[in-house]
């Protein structure tokens, strides 16, 4: 339902309600080695649940995406956090079924499915609100998922230290379908072509890109027979690779490369989760004032900077220096694409195309960490290799960002 009086900053706010919460399910790090310890199943068959439930969240984006402008952002929000939960519900049954399918089901599919749900909703939905504070505003909205998984890891770790992590997931469960179902009571549907009052596109300067919000909407099928679609993606694919490599390494970098101790390597990780959730909301409102591909390069160039420079580290310091660049980097690249997206190919029909970008998060989730457990395996346990692709991947996304350029409007369809 279009209210053109309602307050957008209550749109916000259940955005980042519902953020916050399916935040919550990364903190899988905390679940992983209690499922281990109280199974007996290998730590590879145990991780395969997490895959899957990464690899699968953009598709579920695109499925979303297609229902939102018929269901509406309250109502879809609610069944994603249903699917969810449900998933949730199976996982803590786990033990009792004595089946790592069921935690394939349940984390992996459902969970993974739920999160993709509602994961997109937020976005496109905030985004139409504010034409005027497109990077700011998914900046915003994305952080509260990184906030949710900060503040939700000493909850969790509490909880699986009580109760064990499948009863932990059980609890999970109502606090994602309560939680989301809460924040989606203030989401509404922004008027078409809305401008806040007193607001007006600025005009674009000689030589600069069209501004975001006269760009024309591409459908899902125009966008992909666009250059630029492909060249986003795999722009996106590479701070996706890695960011992701150092995230899901973090501990055992810092153990080899600094000497830290497990807790020290723990503590690491910490710091680092925090630097990917600001980076998110910084690089978001930097790339309004900066320019969406301007401000891509400069991550990319931090990124490929402190890649290259990895293998020298040998103290806590500068590691977890260097770490928090990499995950500020790559939180800002979650905060800047979905605008960066609805620059390129309109805001109409955002929550599908975006999830149509966001399969370069499966790609990076796959890649960056497969890569470095490679790299690990083949050179007898060293790092270096990994870090050197994936400066090099960066280095190549600073070319790509300066020459990659908005697309020209869709050919409109031929009338008999």
């Amino acid at each position: 339902m279009q209210q053109k009086d309602y307050n957008r900053w209550l749109v916000v706010t259940g955005a980042l309600i519902c953020q916050f919460v399916i935040g919550a399910l990364y903190t899988w790090s905390v679940f992983r080695n209690p499922i281990q310890q109280a199974t007996g199943w290998s730590a590879t068959d145990v991780s395969l649940a997490f895959t899957i439930n990464l690899a699968s969240i953009p598709f579920w984006m695109i499925f979303a995406g297609r229902l939102l402008p018929k269901m509406g952002p309250t109502k879809l929000a609610i069944v994603g956090s249903s699917v969810l939960a449900v998933g949730l519900l199976i996982s803590s049954q786990t033990q009792n079924i004595g089946s790592l399918w069921a935690l394939y089901l349940g984390y992996g599919v459902l969970a993974g499915a739920g999160i993709g749900i509602v994961y997109g909703i937020p976005i496109a939905t905030c985004l139409k609100w504010f034409p005027d504070k497109r990077g700011f505003i998914t900046g915003l909205a994305v952080m509260g998922f990184g906030i949710g998984s900060v503040a939700f890891a000493p909850v969790a770790s509490f909880l699986v230290g009580e109760l064990g992590p499948f009863k932990t997931f059980f609890y999970q469960a109502i606090y994602s379908i309560v939680g989301v179902g809460l924040g989606a009571q203030l989401m509404r549907v922004a008027p078409d072509g809305y401008k806040p009052k007193g607001w007006t596109p600025p005009a674009p300067k000689p030589g600069q890109q069209a501004v975001p919000a006269v760009r024309p909407d591409f459908t899902a099928g125009q966008m992909l027979q666009t250059p630029q679609y492909w060249m986003i993606l795999v722009l996106y694919a590479f701070a996706n690779v890695a960011g992701l490599m150092i995230i899901a390494h973090a501990s055992p970098i810092g153990q080899q490369l600094a000497e830290m101790t497990a807790v020290q390597a723990a503590g690491a990780v910490g710091i680092l989760n925090i630097f990917n959730s600001l980076g998110r909301l910084f690089w978001g409102t930097v790339s309004d004032k900066l320019g969406r591909m301007n401000t891509v390069a400069v991550m990319y160039i931090i990124s490929a900077a402190v890649m290259f420079s990895m293998g020298s580290i040998s103290s806590m310091v500068p590691y977890v220096i260097a770490v928090s660049l990499i995950a500020f980097c790559f939180g800002g690249a979650m905060g800047t694409f979905p605008s960066l997206t609805a620059d390129f190919f309109g805001a109409k029909n955002l929550s599908v195309n975006y999830g149509l970008i966001f399969i370069a998060y499966s790609l990076g989730a796959i890649i960056g960490p497969i890569m470095a457990t490679t790299v690990l395996a083949r050179t007898g346990g060293s790092y270096n290799a990994a870090f050197v692709i994936s400066g090099t991947l960066c280095a190549i996304g600073v070319v790509m960002a300066f020459i990659t350029k908005p697309p020209k409007a869709p050919k409109a369809p031929k009338t008999a």
